[in-house]
């Protein structure tokens, strides 16, 4: 089997080890992958992995992921970034609060259950973000 297959759950496997430790060996990664996929992953695959959390335009994670020489391992340069967070701009979620505002009961409960949801998946974390200024 592909071991491409198995990318964003080794992408999530990397995120989970980096919010958790402070400094992560690559030895430490390719176990974890096979401890929670099955498949054997080599250093380099996990190598490339990361190359590709931070880097890729595709995937889009723009992962903090630097490399600490002396230690040998990754690490965060952003300790609070989590792959899996939702952010929001101050404008969208003042829209947010504007919906459930003018919401009749029954839609209101429904908004909260979905941002109830919302934060359910970000593991608690919604974060406003600033937006970005574009002069193109």
């Amino acid at each position: 089997m592909p071991q491409n297959k198995f990318a964003f759950a080794r992408y999530r496997i990397i995120d989970a080890l980096l919010s958790r430790h402070d400094y992560v060996k690559t030895s430490v990664i390719v176990d974890a992958c096979f401890a929670r996929t099955g498949f054997r992953v080599s250093r380099r695959t996990v190598q490339m992995d990361i190359e590709a959390m931070r880097f890729d335009p595709f995937l889009g994670f723009d992962a903090p992921i630097d490399y600490c020489p002396r230690r040998r391992a990754w690490f965060y340069s952003d300790a609070d970034y989590r792959l899996n967070s939702f952010s929001f701009t101050p404008t969208e979620m003042a829209a947010l609060e504007r919906l459930l505002a003018v919401s009749s009961d029954d839609d209101r409960e429904l908004l909260r259950g979905v941002v109830e949801k919302l934060r359910a998946m970000a593991d608690g974390e919604i974060k406003v973000r600033h937006p970005v200024l574009n002069l193109s």
